[in-house]
Parts: structure tokens; C-alpha cells; sequence
């Protein structure tokens, strides 16, 4: 990202904020690494208080999905800036892979490739660190716009 980059430092700091003020994002441990125009990478660090199965030491599904989830919510917001919307899930398709590995991170990409009037779709990918060449998780997901108070209704502009 170009420092000079008003934009893209805003979507990151918007970004980092949401994520800190939401509580399953900070116990997660849910990084913001980088924003785009309607897309965001992120990481969320293996910690074995995330681990489904103790033998394997592999993080639960219930973790990588409610990660997920909140990047493709932070994609929303990127698609969506500079104005800003809550945007509640509707409905989300996660088809797990394989396990997350062992002790690797995950990192979780999200593009909003579409916003309705009412609507914002996404695709989500889920890898391990280190491991990009084979996906833990991918996913469809669609948010509802709700649009705040006041707005001046140019959040969707340029992208019906």
C-alpha cells in the first residue's frame, strides 16, 4: 500500500477499528494485513484455545467460519468507503477443504465483487500461513446493506 494512499490508509484504519471494537474478532485474534477497493486480507494466529481436535492440534470449522465471515464483513466495508454501513450476514456457503495445518495461521482473503441497493456479495478464501497453494476454506456470501442515518446515499454509487 502507498502511504500516500488516502483512501487505502482510511480502509485499513476503518478496518482495524471494526475489528478491535468487535469482541469475537479480538478473541480470535483477527489482524487486518491489507485493504484494496472492495477487497482485504487477513490473519488469524493459531492458538490452541481454537483447535477442534486436540490429537491433531487442527483449529475448529466453527473458527475458521466465524473468521471468515468477518472478512468478508471487512470487504463490505472496503466496497462501501468512505461511507459506512453495518451489514449483517445473510447467508453464507462455506465449503471446508481440508484442515487448517497445525500451528499455521490462517490467512483469509474477501472481495466484495458486487453491491445491490440492498445487497453486498462476496467470495472468501481460506489458506494456511505459508501454505497459499491449497485453500483451507472457500466461500459465497451475501450481507444485507443497512444503511445508517443520514447517509447521503452514495455508498452504492457505481456499483449496481
Amino acid at each position: 500500500m502507498d502511504p500516500s494512499d488516502t483512501a487505502a490508509h482510511g480502509r485499513l484504519a476503518l478496518c482495524r477499528r471494526f475489528v478491535a471494537t468487535v469482541q469475537h474478532s479480538t478473541y480470535l485474534g483477527i489482524e487486518v494485513l491489507e485493504t484494496g477497493e472492495n477487497s482485504v486480507r487477513c490473519r488469524m494466529p493459531w492458538r490452541a484455545e481454537l483447535v477442534g481436535n486436540p490429537e491433531t492440534g487442527v483449529l475448529h470449522g466453527g473458527a475458521v467460519f466465524a473468521f471468515l465471515d468477518q472478512v468478508g464483513g471487512l470487504a463490505n466495508a472496503c466496497a462501501i468507503y468512505p461511507d459506512y454501513e453495518i451489514t449483517p450476514t445473510i447467508d453464507f456457503r462455506l465449503d471446508h477443504l481440508r484442515p487448517a495445518e497445525s500451528g499455521h495461521a490462517v490467512i483469509g482473503d474477501g472481495v466484495c465483487y458486487r453491491l445491490s441497493s440492498q445487497v453486498a456479495f462476496v467470495r472468501v478464501t481460506a489458506f494456511a500461513e505459508g501454505l497459499e497453494e491449497e485453500p483451507v476454506a472457500t466461500g459465497l456470501a451475501t450481507y444485507m446493506r443497512m444503511k445508517n442515518p443520514g447517509d447521503s446515499g452514495k455508498a452504492g454509487a457505481g456499483h449496481e
